[in-house]
């Protein structure tokens, strides 16, 4: 219900914003990524640690009004994880997950100026929607130490049963492949002249969603299960080129034929 919402907001805000100034480019960045555990008990049971991802795709950018802009992207991003044990000094699960992104961003500008020169500073808020490609990753923990020092390299696949999976695969039954989440974010706008943007930003992203709220991450090998109880959190910091998509438009009408002299 919560993911027609999203769409339904963001259809109704690209017919409302049609005629706006629209800028439109390239974006991407490095992702600094973890996940959290709801639960106290998982919390003192494992100990996790944050790791290095990227982002990449296309962004756009409404002006809703003259200081207000509503600015969304469609990403490649990777987000992951280190799980270690304080019970098992040798776990160490190591992965990394793939996404399709799409945050979406109300931000308002404000204006700074520093001896003689102004640029501008923005602020803003707004969701965060994800799709769940899979992951790759390594694990090890005592028992897989006992037949072999080397970790496991593993993918992430979903709806499989633990019988139909190979040692190189970790299941997730009941995958929650649509996670939602919040993104606040803050940046700097520069404005080299008024058709192109080059925008840098830094946002925190608050995960909404559970990987799973049934089922953990299996493997065929081990007894171990991967917890899905989890919720993504990180820090991502993005640059993007944009231009207006309407300089053509506004270029209409403007003869370049020089009249000839009579």
């Amino acid at each position: 219900m919560c993911t027609r919402l999203y769409l339904f907001l963001i259809l109704w805000l690209s017919a409302s914003f049609a005629n706006a100034q629209v800028f439109v480019g390239p974006i991407a960045g490095p992702n600094y990524s973890w996940v959290s555990f709801d639960d106290k008990d998982l919390r003192d049971e494992y100990n996790v640690k944050p790791v290095f991802g990227f982002h990449a795709g296309v962004a756009a950018s409404f002006q809703v009004r003259k200081r207000f802009f509503l600015t969304t992207s469609l990403l490649y991003s990777t987000k992951g994880k280190i799980i270690t044990g304080n019970s098992d000094p040798l776990l160490n699960n190591k992965v990394r997950y793939q996404y399709i992104s799409m945050p979406i961003v109300y931000t308002v500008d404000f204006r700074s100026t520093v001896g003689n020169k102004v640029f501008k500073w923005y602020l803003g808020a707004g969701p965060n929607i994800n799709y769940w490609l899979g992951g790759k990753g390594t694990f090890i923990n005592s028992p897989v130490a006992e037949l072999s020092p080397d970790p496991i390299a593993y993918s992430v696949v979903f709806r499989k049963s633990p019988e139909e999976i190979n040692d190189t695969e970790m299941t997730v039954e009941d995958p929650n492949r649509i996670q939602l989440g919040l993104n606040i974010v803050s940046g700097f706008a520069f404005e080299p002249n008024q058709y192109q943007k080059i925008l840098l930003l830094l946002r925190y992203e608050l995960g909404h969603s559970f990987f799973s709220r049934t089922s953990n991450g299996l493997f065929a090998s081990t007894f171990y299960e991967d917890v899905m109880q989890v919720r993504n959190q990180g820090f991502r910091l993005s640059v993007s080129y944009l231009f207006d998509l309407k300089i053509q438009e506004r270029k209409r009408g403007k003869s370049t034929i020089k009249k000839k002299k009579i």
